[in-house]
């Protein structure tokens, strides 16, 4: 097509030559005598504005990479019987690449049977020594309610006791005040006043005493009331986990039953702390004497207060005896609270539930070790076909579970990963189609993937990675080895087309020299996507318009007769 445009230039010069010769002849004949209207102008070779179809393509080369690779693992501890391949030897689908000993893998077996046997065995043992430890705690549980009744019931009358004593020591001094102010009437003002005082200090003592005592009793009520709906609660998520057999909500009731059971233990230790703090307030029942300890001197001094004396021996005979009972009865209480809470014979629920799933995991690991076995007698297969691009073990070696084999890339499923320059990457969109050389072969591909992410080339021009997936790959094809790629990029149908060699690019843009009424004239004009051949015309220039190929020596206005160049000239 050069070679062609350079002598289609040539024979246009050498025209215009003897085209000027004749017009001197014809000015020499017209001086010399002859016509004035005899004139002839140049020609000029001009192709026509046609409609067509465009295609752009972009040419790019790569390496022909396997869309899938899969490495294989061994499934069983073993020896390797028999390998038939090598690295870079092909396999088909189906193809016996692996066979282990068998002898290997029946120990296996056996091995995983044994170990199943002896879990199950430990479960049985355990949970009949739980059986035992459980109805001991049910026994130590009936037993519970009815000590607590008895212990509430003596601590009440413990209570009631010091009140009395609290009264009468109470009453024992005002008749001793009354006394002394009867038989010492001269006494101090000071001195009655200190009595009055005492009194009305140890009846404040006394009333901070019932206040505090009410909000301790309140408090271990409330405690109580709490422990038994934790107790209730953590029952009910106990018993909704067991009954449970939808396996999408046990992550959920487990932790439904973590949590039941953290506040169970939680209010029986605020129950504890409660009671406690009854008792230490029950105990700390104020005496008369802490009201009056001030008066001893002042007393001295006004009259022998002191003599007046009631005998509270029996009430606090009553007291002690009482409190030891009541201490028998707490510390029976705790022992079988403690056999039915928390007796470490027996098994919790979640200690079971954790033997069952331990359990359950084993016989689980039995079918697993069982279907490995399974595999391991079937050996190795290739899953598709391809080549073996990596080996790691030999015939003869011992292969551990897990251990890395060998590679296969598939050679039914590969592509083309090709460069292609700044400048094209936006011609490119997924799902077109391409014809990819590898040699002597010519295949179908389609563009699977654009990179977003440019990277250098040797030269430090940035490039986009494009993967084209070969359509119809056959036994031709080899991992590795260069290609090239043709890539059908975007077309335009239907379009106003002309040569690429007749547009030309100014500093004002693209324009073409058209012939109109036998005069050059320049069109600017709008180009659209181009081919190697042809360019698409968007705006400038119309159907029929006679396009320069080549202005040569002449200029915009000369006039001309325009010639139709063959496009294959």
């Amino acid at each position: 097509m050069k070679k062609g445009k350079k002598g289609i230039k040539k024979t246009t010069k050498i025209m215009i030559v003897v085209a000027g010769a004749a017009v001197v002849c014809i000015g020499a004949i017209a001086v010399f005598g002859g016509s004035k209207n005899q004139e002839t102008t140049p020609s000029v070779d001009v192709v026509t504005v046609k409609t067509g179809d465009v295609s752009q393509e972009v040419d790019a080369s790569g390496t022909v990479e396997s869309n899938e690779i899969k490495t294989y693992f061994s499934p069983v501890n073993a020896k390797i019987d028999k390998m038939d391949f090598e690295t870079g030897d092909s396999v088909k689908k189906g193809e016996q690449l692996i066979t282990y000993n068998v002898e290997d893998l029946e120990k296996e077996e056996k091995k995983e049977d044994l170990n199943l046997r002896s879990g199950e065995l430990n479960y049985e043992n355990t949970m009949n020594k739980s059986n035992k430890a459980a109805n001991k705690q049910a026994a130590a549980a009936a037993s519970v309610d009815e000590l607590q009744a008895m212990v509430d019931s003596q601590e009440a009358y413990v209570y009631d006791l010091k009140q009395q004593l609290a009264e009468v020591q109470m009453q024992s001094q005002l008749d001793a005040q009354a006394q002394a102010e009867q038989a010492q009437a001269d006494a101090q003002a000071q001195a009655q006043e200190a009595a009055k005082q005492a009194a009305a200090a140890y009846q404040e003592q006394m009333e901070k005493y019932n206040q505090e005592l009410e909000k301790a009793q309140k408090a271990f009520d409330q405690a109580k009331e709490k422990e038994l709906a934790c107790l209730t609660a953590k029952k009910n998520a106990q018993l909704a986990y067991d009954q449970n057999q939808d396996p999408a909500k046990e992550q959920q009731l487990s932790n439904a039953l973590v949590n039941a059971t953290y506040d169970y233990e939680a209010a029986k230790v605020e129950k504890e702390n409660a009671q406690d703090t009854l008792q230490e307030v029950k105990a700390n029942v104020p005496s008369a004497s802490d009201g009056t300890s001030g008066m001893e001197d002042l007393n001295g001094s006004t009259g022998d207060v002191s003599s007046v004396t009631v005998d509270t021996s029996d009430l606090e005979l009553a007291i002690e005896q009482a409190s030891s009972d009541l201490a028998e009865l707490q510390s029976e209480l705790a022992t079988k609270e403690a056999e039915a809470e928390a007796d470490t014979g027996s098994v919790t629920a979640e200690e079971e539930e954790q033997m069952k799933i331990t359990n359950n995991l084993s016989e689980m690991d039995s079918k697993t070790a069982k279907e490995l076995v399974k595999e391991g007698k079937e050996g190795i297969k290739a899953q598709f076909n391809g080549v073996v691009t990596d080996t790691k073990v030999v015939e003869g070696s011992s292969a551990a579970q897990g251990q890395e084999m060998f590679t296969v890339q598939n050679l039914d499923d590969v592509s083309v990963n090709v460069s292609v320059s700044k400048y094209d990457y936006d011609k490119l969109e997924k799902g077109q189609k391409a014809e990819i050389t590898l040699g002597d072969y010519t295949y179908h591909g389609t563009v699977a993937r654009i990179s977003r992410v440019a990277t250098p080339n040797e030269k430090g021009a940035a490039t986009i990675s494009v993967s084209v997936n070969i359509d119809d790959p056959d036994e031709n094809i080899f991992i590795g080895v260069d290609a090239k790629a043709v890539i059908h990029a975007k077309e335009a149908k239907n379009v106003l087309t002309v040569p690429v060699e007749v547009v030309n690019i100014g500093k004002d843009g693209s324009f073409c020299y058209v012939v109109e009424d036998g005069v050059i004239t320049k069109k600017n004009v709008t180009t659209g996507i181009s081919s190697d051949s042809y360019v698409e015309i968007k705006d400038g220039l119309k159907k029929g318009d006679q396009v320069l190929t080549d202005i040569g020596d002449h200029e915009e206005g000369d006039q001309v007769t325009p010639v139709e160049k063959e496009e294959n000239e």
